[in-house]
């Protein structure tokens, strides 16, 4: 198992670096408002890069939703096609186990650091155990099964080398333990969007109750957070909902003043971002985003629309009342081709040069209350209140995409499974390029079913990804999924 402290460390005998934060001794860190707070600030940063190019390449590159723009030997073709082997960057957890050991640093620190004001403690801490949970939750979904560490690792003669632990457990006894207490710590006041929040911490509790098929505490969790709108909201105007992904995401420069909202004031989608920098953008100075989804009209991508998912706006498209998603969210790909790549982040009808802004800042949407709401309907689904979760997409999404009035009716379904469907359909059309999709087909037991069509996938033991040879190398008591 991979955890690095301070940079990442290929080989065997450094894997472990006990060197702290920032390479400072861990008895000369910690100390203060002003350490913590950078102790804080490197949390957020690893996260950052843990989800640089994983935030698709996890959530949503394995899915029916996109196709190579150009067939050309990438990972992102080999995720697309089910050929993920074990030397894949994707496979590799040693960036989400740099935040989780960044975070157990600040969670045994913090409470013995010199700070008089206790709230902002308290939130320090808060922000720690729940970014903790949050790179967990991201790993048991990935991985299914993975090794837990829940103190700092400063000697390598401590038996660090650990199997790996059942993912129930995980998301019951660790995330959700660390959730809880977060939620205990965290100051209501807290309303940066680029950091955990209290409605942060309820929607990634919901993700888990989900996954967990405790539909009724996702359910109760997420009512809780919607009581709790004083900065965060639904978005019923497209027009609003679209300047959010193009001004609110781009370009906005990071702080670290978690009293501040940068993005408010007002009804605002957005509850938790991942901040881009130029440093951590990539080449050229241009977001991974771009790099993948393409910026603009005549623009190249990596990906475009599968054809099938291309037919499904299209069809949305040409309905009566028509949904105004097709041509707020996609774009034609350029090239003289029929493909459509997503125009989410872009302005309508422009394109933007991949050097418009010199530093350029972009940021992904992890959870926003669209999300939620749709999380919500799900969980209504599956506790059999149909007509609440219909409800739930006809007075919001589908009212925002101008089809309220073509929801479909109770009386059209005469499953469970249908309904579930409907809303998965739903969020696909609704929250493509937002790394949503894989995690959903898993986690709802369809991903064989949608996926043996189109890349010959025929095994659930698939669905998970393949652990790097680098880790299994280096740690003997991991044993690497079936089928790889």
């Amino acid at each position: 198992m991979t955890m690095v402290l301070g940079t990442s460390l290929m080989s065997c005998k450094k894997f472990l670096d006990p060197k702290p934060i920032s390479e400072i001794p861990a008895e000369n860190m910690w100390q203060n408002q002003r350490d913590v707070n950078a102790g804080i600030a490197e949390i957020y940063s690893s996260f950052r890069t843990a989800l640089n190019s994983n935030y698709f390449a996890w959530g949503e590159m394995r899915s029916d939703n996109f196709v190579l723009f150009n067939e050309q030997p990438t990972e992102n073709g080999r995720l697309i096609l089910n050929q993920l082997t074990t030397d894949m960057q994707s496979s590799n957890w040693a960036s989400l186990y740099k935040v989780i050991s960044n975070a157990n640093f600040a969670i045994k620190n913090i409470p013995n650091a010199n700070i008089t004001d206790a709230v902002l403690k308290n939130d320090y801490l808060a922000q720690a155990y729940a970014m903790r949970a949050l790179c967990y939750f991201y790993a048991v979904r990935v991985w299914g099964d993975v090794p837990v560490y829940l103190e700092p690792i400063d000697n390598l003669d401590k038996g660090e080398f650990r199997p790996r632990t059942a993912k129930t457990q995980v998301l019951r006894n660790v995330i959700l333990e660390d959730l809880k207490t977060a939620e205990l710590n965290i100051n209501p006041g807290n309303v940066e969007r680029k950091r955990i929040s209290r409605n942060a911490i309820y929607a990634i509790m919901a993700d888990v109750y989900m996954w967990l098929e405790d539909y009724d505490n996702a359910d109760k969790t997420i009512d809780k957070l919607r009581s709790n709108v004083t900065y965060t909201n639904f978005e019923p105007v497209m027009a609003t909902m679209k300047k959010t992904f193009v001004d609110d995401l781009n370009n906005k420069p990071s702080d670290n003043d978690p009293t501040r909202d940068e993005y408010g004031p007002g009804a605002n989608e957005l509850i938790f971002v991942i901040h881009q920098n130029v440093a951590e953008a990539g080449l050229n100075n241009y977001s991974l985003t771009w790099l993948l989804l393409g910026s603009g009209t005549g623009q190249g991508s990596t990906v475009v629309l599968s054809p099938k998912l291309q037919a499904i706006y299209n069809a949305a498209k040409a309905a009566t009342p028509s949904d105004n998603r097709f041509d707020n969210y996609l774009a034609a790909s350029g090239g003289g081709t029929t493909t459509y790549q997503v125009h989410k982040y872009i302005a309508n009808g422009t394109a933007l040069a991949y050097q418009t802004f010199i530093n350029c800042q972009m940021a992904y949407p992890v959870y926003r209350f669209t999300d939620i709401l749709l999380m919500q309907a799900e969980a209504k689904a599956y506790l059999d209140k149909w007509q609440d979760a219909l409800n739930i997409l006809s007075t919001t999404v589908r009212a925002r995409a101008g089809v309220a009035s073509s929801t479909r009716t109770l009386a059209s379904f005469s499953s469970r499974d249908q309904v579930v469907d409907y809303i998965l359909d739903q969020k696909q059309i609704e929250q493509v390029g937002e790394g949503k999709r894989w995690f959903d087909l898993v986690r709802n037991k369809r991903a064989v079913t949608v996926m043996k069509p189109i890349n010959g996938m025929d095994n659930i033991n698939q669905t998970l990804f393949p652990i790097h040879q680098s880790l299994i190398n280096q740690n003997p008591a991991i044993k690497q999924n079936l089928d790889y």
